[in-house]
C-alpha cells in the first residue's frame, strides 16, 4: 500500500510542478511583448529594463549595462530628436529551465535615425531571464544579423 502512495506522490508532484512551468513561459512571453510593446509606442518610462549585459549586431565585445536609468534617458533623448523604432518579433520560444528561461525569436527591425541612414534587417535574438522574487528579468541579450536579410 505504501508503495502506492510514493507512486501517487510522485505523480502529483509532476502535475504540479507541469503546471507552474506552462505558467512561467506565458509570463516570459508577457514581459517580452511588454518589452516590445514600450519600444514601438516610444514608451521608454515603461521600457522593463530586463537584462545587464547584451551583445549586439553592432560588435564589440560583451557590453555591461550598469546604470539603466542613464540609457533610458539616453534613448528618450533620441525619441525626442526624432528616432522611430519598430520591432517585430516571430517565431518566438520560451524554454524553462527551473528558474532560468531562454527566449528565442526573429526580429524584423526598422529603426529611422532623425540624422542617418535608415536600418531595416532582421536579427537573431536569445534572451537569458531569471525568476527572481516572482518576475522573470533578463540577464543577458544577444542580437545577431540574419543573412539574407529578410527572409519570408
Amino acid at each position: 500500500m505504501r508503495k502506492w502512495q510514493i507512486i501517487a506522490s510522485f505523480f502529483a508532484f509532476l502535475v504540479v510542478c507541469g503546471e507552474a512551468k506552462a505558467g512561467d513561459k506565458e509570463d516570459v512571453l508577457a514581459r517580452l511583448a511588454d518589452l516590445y510593446s514600450a519600444w514601438n509606442t516610444r514608451d521608454v518610462d515603461a521600457l522593463p529594463f530586463i537584462y545587464h549585459t547584451a551583445y549586439h549586431v553592432e560588435g564589440g565585445l560583451l557590453e555591461t549595462i550598469n546604470d539603466p536609468e542613464k540609457w533610458k534617458a539616453w534613448i528618450k533623448d533620441g525619441f525626442a530628436a526624432g528616432l522611430t523604432i519598430n520591432f517585430q518579433s516571430f517565431h518566438q520560444n520560451v524554454d524553462v529551465y527551473g528558474n532560468t528561461a531562454v527566449f528565442t525569436c526573429y526580429e524584423r527591425v526598422n529603426i529611422n535615425p532623425p540624422n542617418g541612414e535608415p536600418v531595416n534587417d532582421t536579427r537573431r535574438i536569445t534572451v537569458v531571464l531569471v525568476k527572481q522574487k516572482g518576475e522573470w528579468n533578463g540577464v543577458h541579450l544577444h542580437a545577431s544579423y540574419l543573412k539574407p536579410v529578410n527572409p519570408k
